[in-house]
């Protein structure tokens, strides 16, 4: 049996109860769960249970010896960088629930200090695992699109338009999508003035070294949807120089509709494709890998920190109404 890591939660939320805490529970023979503090004392104690312990205060948590990881799920996000820096400098490893900071600046300093104090750093962008985007991924390696020159990476509803909230992963896809550096973002959101914490729905155009261009958008979702059921949304598209598809959302691999591959050239085959049919890793099975086999992170920080500051290029250009250049920008 292989070393099992002790994690502490800061922050007893929704994110924590829905997702980090069930992800871990099921791999007993790789994590166990210390315990949880949060601000609401109330919170922790609920989250705890008789199982695990609601510490005190967050100094009691860091310094518990045992403790290998923690977890930081807090709100509101400018309460990420002193959480983060706090657990760093006192030896922790630390996931941060995204986005990572405020800042890119904030972002660069969590990095450097988790570099001086040799612990990994990491953010949890989850959707990188979403079978929709990896679907995606795979139909432009096999090279059925040629040579890709624009793919529309979009969610229909989000959360009310928050670009720091479900627009964070459509930012860190997007720069999954082209690996070559960024060079130019123009964007547009209904609240421009208000930030990119409230700036409404919107679209953003981000242009690279090399093809493609990629397209990112949150739109509301018409209420009919609600009301007479949602159907099977497109969350991508891509064309390239021999063919287009369209990319739909998949929830589970079973899903064969969603799973069907859609091309403008070709009927649509309706076997499900093979890498859908192998379970996948979830995000705590590559953390694992990370910390105990020295395996690449599947979100290295400066990847998390390169989001951040994109949407402070994309708020920038939504509020001056222009295209911006791409400074800035870690390699």
């Amino acid at each position: 049996m292989g070393r099992v890591f002790r994690v502490g939660f800061c922050g007893a939320g929704g994110i924590v109860r829905d997702n980090h805490l069930p992800a871990l529970e099921a791999r007993p023979d790789r994590y166990a769960v210390a315990g949880f503090y949060d601000v609401a004392a109330e919170a922790s104690r609920k989250m705890a249970g008789t199982q695990y312990t609601a510490y005190a205060t967050y100094a009691d948590m860091l310094a518990d010896p045992a403790l290998d990881i923690v977890v930081i799920a807090t709100r509101p996000l400018s309460t990420h960088l002193p959480a983060a820096r706090e657990a760093l400098a006192a030896g922790k490893h630390v996931v941060l629930e995204k986005p990572m900071a405020s800042t890119a600046r904030e972002c660069d300093e969590l990095i450097a200090l988790a570099r001086r104090q040799g612990r990994v750093l990491t953010v949890h962008h989850n959707r990188r695992l979403d079978l929709d985007f990896l679907a995606l991924q795979e139909v432009i390696r096999q090279g059925k699109l040629g040579e890709v020159r624009l793919i529309e990476n979009r969610v229909d509803g989000g959360y009310g338009g928050d670009f720091v909230d479900w627009g964070v992963h459509l930012v860190d896809q997007s720069l999954r999508l082209n690996r070559s550096p960024l060079r130019e973002v123009s964007a547009t959101f209904c609240q421009p003035a208000a930030g990119i914490g409230d700036c409404g729905f919107g679209e953003t155009l981000f242009r690279f070294a090399e093809p493609p261009v990629v397209l990112l958008a949150m739109m509301p979702r018409p209420q009919e949807f609600l009301l007479n059921g949602t159907p099977a949304a497109t969350r991508f598209y891509a064309a390239g120089t021999a063919a287009a598809c369209v990319q739909r959302v998949i929830e589970d691999p079973r899903d064969l509709m969603n799973a069907t591959q859609n091309f403008d050239k070709a009927r649509p085959d309706y076997a499900v494709p093979s890498y859908l049919e192998i379970r996948r890793k979830e995000y705590y099975d590559f953390l694992y890998g990370s910390l105990a086999e020295g395996q690449p992170l599947l979100v290295r920080p400066e990847e998390a920190r390169n989001a951040i500051r994109a949407l402070e290029l994309m708020e920038l250009s939504a509020r001056e109404n222009r295209a911006v250049a791409a400074t800035d920008m870690l390699q």
